[in-house]
């Protein structure tokens, strides 16, 4: 069995060098050192995993998005052209996300009321 291409024997040799280098004392506080360590690599890398994450799955969405938008247009756009070549032509109001809202082009009508006087005119109203 090997870790990270290290056979036993390697990690025995590695072992004794440490223990004769450290020092009975010293082993226990290093080890732990290097388990702290290599947690917060771990939470680190998880960390900018999941941030990376969720920044792919915003753009993927919004991709998702201008593709459907993309889809609509080109949709209508057939929907013309084959209206064009059959001679039915087919037109569509475009589509707006907050339409504003419609003005009358006209007055609404007055009521004809005897009593009123149009002053412009200087005759009784309608």
């Amino acid at each position: 069995m090997e870790i990270f291409g290290i056979g036993p024997f390697e990690i025995a040799l590695i072992a004794l060098i440490a223990f004769i280098v450290l020092g009975p004392d010293r082993i226990p506080g290093v080890m732990r050192q290097l388990g702290r360590g290599v947690r917060q690599l771990r939470q680190l890398s998880q960390q900018i995993t999941k941030d990376y994450g969720q920044d792919i799955q915003q753009v993927t969405s919004e991709i998702s998005a201008v593709q459907a938008e993309l889809r609509n247009v080109q949709r209508d756009l057939t929907q013309v052209t084959r209206g064009l070549v059959t001679g039915t032509e087919v037109i569509h109001p475009p589509k707006t996300a907050n339409p504003a809202p419609s003005t009358p082009s006209t007055p609404p009508p007055a009521t004809a009321d005897p009593g009123l006087i149009d002053y412009q005119a200087g005759t009784p109203g309608p």
